[in-house]
Parts: structure tokens; sequence; C-alpha cells
């Protein structure tokens, strides 16, 4: 057994080609074809299934030999990238995703971190949920930022979450509405009240659940600008509803422009802020030591 066989089978699993595994890792169809015969011979079982119509696909046997090898791999690229980051003049680089909403969290971390790993060039997009957790198992970014829920309907196949922060779904008003002072609000407290709602996809479902429980708000606006949203509410133009983990941060809700108001007698909706990061792809050192910064922060927070 040699770390070469490991490497190829991981990479003819991931296509289910050996012809696009050998293109991949510059070699041979047969170099591959040799190797992991050779391997499954030592092992004394089959991995690979191979034929025409099919391509190459594990066997049942192949599946839990493959999770090892990938978690071999993984440790290679973390020796790989260890080295690296014991070189100071070693140019690294960090991708991430993002639901607009989050960048609060993610800035306040990037600040500590660019402190430290001055040479690892770090970028940031903004994209819906699906799309960041699209990106993350495309391996277009090492990992991303998302409100997740169970009650949400989101194809997490290849996707590992892990939640940092358990929140719960608030009322947000203005200092000047009349809501601001009742502390709770149930739902037929705001069915004459206009609303200004946030363009991603938990959001949308929990306002149409909302709806269709109830009846239909008028809606001033739906975006994905924080700023604007922020400022109908700060003019008591509308209402809005948000996680509190999302809302607390901004200077508008800090200084008591905007007041947050628990939502009585309807059901309760689990939402967690995360990172979302691929099952099949090892996170670089980089990738950990900035999640090391953001968990600090939302900690802080």
């Amino acid at each position: 057994m040699n770390i070469e066989q490991l490497l190829y089978i991981v990479e003819v699993a991931k296509y289910n080609s050996l012809s696009i595994a050998a293109q991949n890792l510059h070699v041979t169809q047969s170099t591959i074809s040799q190797s992991i015969t050779n391997f499954e011979k030592e092992l004394g079982i089959k991995i690979l299934k191979r034929s025409r119509g099919h391509g190459a696909v594990p066997t049942d046997e192949g599946r839990i030999i493959l999770k090892l090898a990938y978690e071999v791999q993984k440790k290679l690229e973390e020796i790989k990238e260890t080295a690296n980051l014991m070189n100071s003049t070693e140019v690294g680089e960090l991708k991430i995703s993002s639901l607009p909403g989050l960048m609060t969290f993610l800035v306040k971390a990037i600040s500590a971190f660019r402190h430290d790993y001055p040479h690892v060039n770090l970028e940031v997009t903004e994209k819906s949920g699906t799309a960041v957790i699209e990106d993350v198992r495309q391996h277009k970014t090492d990992f991303g930022l998302i409100t997740y829920s169970s009650d949400l309907t989101v194809n997490m196949e290849g996707i590992a979450f892990e939640a940092l922060i358990e929140g719960k779904q608030k009322v947000y008003v203005s200092k000047h509405s009349p809501l601001a002072f009742l502390g709770t609000v149930t739902p037929n407290d705001i069915l004459d009240q206009t609303l200004v709602t946030y363009k991603g996809e938990l959001m949308q479902h929990f306002v149409k659940d909302f709806f269709n429980r109830y009846k239909p708000l008028k809606i001033l606006f739906t975006s994905n600008n924080m700023d604007g949203l922020l400022q109908a509410i700060n003019e008591n133009l509308a209402i809005s509803f948000a996680p509190d983990f999302v809302m607390k941060n901004y200077p508008s809700v800090i200084n008591g422009d905007i007041i947050p108001v628990d939502l009585i007698n309807h059901s309760t909706v689990n939402i967690s802020l995360g990172l979302v990061r691929s099952e099949n792809k090892h996170l670089s050192t980089f990738a950990n030591k900035y999640i090391q910064y953001l968990k600090s922060e939302i900690i802080k927070s």
C-alpha cells in the first residue's frame, strides 16, 4: 500500500471516471487502473466496480475504504499547509462565501486574522444561502457562513454544517412604534403592519409560512441590502422579522433606535448561524486559523 494508491481511488471515486482522474493527476489511465487493481488484490476486496456504462462506482466495501482514504488525503494536505504556514514568505489564499447579513461577524475576525497572517490573500463574497452551499460543494470557496433551519428544505448532500450560534426569530420595530412598548407581540398584533423582508431563502420561507397561517401583510420591499432594511425600520415605515443573532450587532439596534420584540403564540422556529464546508475537502490551515478567530469574535458578541 502506498500514498499514490489512496490518492488514485479518491480521485476516481470523485468523478466515477478513470480517464478524468488520470487527466487531473497527470498520469496515464493505465497507471491508475493497474495501481487500483494491485491495491484491491493487496486488500482482498473490490473497491471500485468498473463498467462501460457507469464508469467506476464504489462497492459497499469500497465506500468504507474510501472514507478512510479521504481522511488520509486530508491529513496529507494538512501536513503541506502546516509546512507552508511555517514559512512566513509563503503566500496563502482563503476564500469565504457568506450571506450578506452576516458580514459583521466576518469583518471583526478579518482584522485579527490579517494582523497575524498578512501574507494570506483573503476573499469574501456575498451570496444567497443555496449559492454559498453550492460554492462550498464545488470547492469554489473554503467554507461558508449561513443561517440554517431544519424547517428549510435545502440540499445538504456532501456538506457538513457546524452551528456556532442558536437563535430565535424576533420582530424588529422602530422605537417610535407603539409595538416597541409591548415587550411581546402575537401574530394578530402585527397583521395590520407593513413589512420589509430580507431576501434570503430562510426568511422568505418564514414569511410565506406566516402569511399562509394568518394573512398576508403589506410588503414595503424585499432586499438583501441591510442598510436599506434598517433605515425603513428606523424611520417607522415598516417592521421586520429577523434572527436575534443577526440584528444585535447593528448600531441602530445597539443604541435603541430599533427595538427587538418577542413573537409569542407562534410556533418556535429553530435558527442557527453556522459554518458549511465540504465533507470531501480538507480545510486548509489558514481556513482553520480564521475559523478560530471567527469563533472567538462570536463568543465576544
